[in-house]
């Protein structure tokens, strides 16, 4: 008889538990014994709403006994997070129920276990294997060596190739694309630059969790010089532009959060480098530079245009064939237009925001840094032409 699949934390029992740990320590005869609920084990601040817990257990099999724990991680129905990106669906737990993680390639270690998506009940659980070590193998704020950011890219080169104009995977309706964005925070932000006077459910209900954001947006605005504050306002404004000059473009999977804070550095039994890859919320169909320009943000390597070609020499030998190169970095300043449209503008908002979470002793640095950001934007803007 199959165990019962709880309903909350105080539902977990020793029998489901079994289930879990069979798939995460790949034996059957596994059955746990005890187990212990730690919750939140995480320092490290977040945005958003979700909510983790440590289960360690102990167990015994056909091999004999022993201890182990996992990690479950709890989605909210919705957050700040969730909204800004147009995430209705939970799609990474959709992406792992449907089959879609596991065709992605064995370059990248992938910690999911099992999921629970249940919107009758509004419960989104994610079971994962704790690769907190490998995590801090690469480090989250590190600059890594290049041979380490290499290997890193050739999987993601993998990763890529493998979806490469693959619309029977991209196409998949809850997988994040450009109109998401546009659709939910694209529209706050002008909701927000109208001083809220018919906002849209969603930018009301991200401006309630992020006051600091209605703040911020103007006082950038104000802050900025009138012609790169009029290159910032129309770029949300009149989206269709940059969607004109992406449409023509190859697509493929994308993390689309391909930074430190989510990769870790793993081994094959053989001893290859693997990498390793979490948080998954933002998956969805795009242009293969817009992960490496994440990547490279975090990095910043010294010989940035040496990085771009090895990813591409990558990038096709897992194709096996040549791409056209001059419009994947004109894909890549692209990128760089919507990285800041999607996530980079929260940045100098909340900079210029006297609410906002800052140390008043660091907000002057930050506050050069975030203009000096906003004026490299509208160059970009300028150099493609929109």
């Amino acid at each position: 008889m199959a165990a019962k699949e709880p309903a909350s934390i105080e539902e977990i029992t020793p029998e489901y538990l079994s289930t879990i740990a069979q798939k995460a320590l790949g034996d059957d005869s596994v059955e746990v014994t005890s187990f212990e609920l730690i919750h939140d084990p995480f320092e490290f601040p977040r945005f958003g709403e979700k909510q983790f817990y440590e289960i360690p257990f102990h167990y015994k099999g056909k091999s004999g006994e022993g201890d182990s724990h996992i990690i479950l991680r709890v989605m909210p129905e919705m957050d700040a997070v969730m909204m800004l990106t147009g995430d209705t669906q939970h799609r990474e737990l959709q992406a792992f129920k449907d089959g879609l993680m596991a065709q992605i390639p064995d370059t990248f270690e992938i910690p999911y276990v099992d999921v629970i998506l249940n919107d009758d009940r509004k419960q989104y659980w994610a079971w994962l294997r704790d690769v907190r070590p490998e995590m801090q193998t690469l480090g989250m704020h590190a600059k890594c060596p290049d041979e380490v950011v290499r290997n890193i890219l050739s999987h993601l080169a993998a990763f890529h190739a493998k979806f490469w104009e693959d619309h029977n995977a991209i196409d998949r309706p809850y997988l994040m694309s450009l109109q998401r964005p546009i659709d939910y925070f694209y529209r706050t932000i002008t909701d927000i630059i109208d001083g809220m006077k018919d906002p849209s459910p969603n930018s009301v209900y991200v401006v309630e969790r992020w006051p600091w954001l209605a703040e911020g947006v103007p006082n950038l605005l104000a802050e900025l010089p009138r012609e790169i504050a009029t290159v910032v306002e129309r770029l949300y404004r009149e989206p269709q532009p940059l969607l004109d000059a992406i449409a023509p473009m190859p697509e493929t999977l994308c993390h689309y959060d391909f930074d430190n804070r989510n990769l870790g550095v793993s081994k094959f039994p053989d001893g290859r480098p693997r990498t390793v890859v979490i948080d998954w919320e933002i998956l969805g169909r795009g242009l293969s530079a817009s992960d490496v320009l994440r990547l490279m943000f975090y990095q910043q390597p010294e010989d940035l245009d040496g990085m771009l070609d090895y990813y591409m020499d990558e990038l096709e030998r897992y194709l096996g064939k040549n791409i056209d190169r001059q419009l994947w970095k004109r894909g890549y300043d692209l990128g760089v237009i919507v990285e800041f449209q999607i996530r980079g503008v929260i940045f100098p908002a909340m900079v210029a925001a006297p609410s906002a979470p800052i140390p008043d002793d660091q907000r002057p640095a930050m506050k050069e840094r975030s203009l000096a950001d906003v004026a490299y934007i509208a160059s970009v803007v300028k150099r493609v032409g929109l």
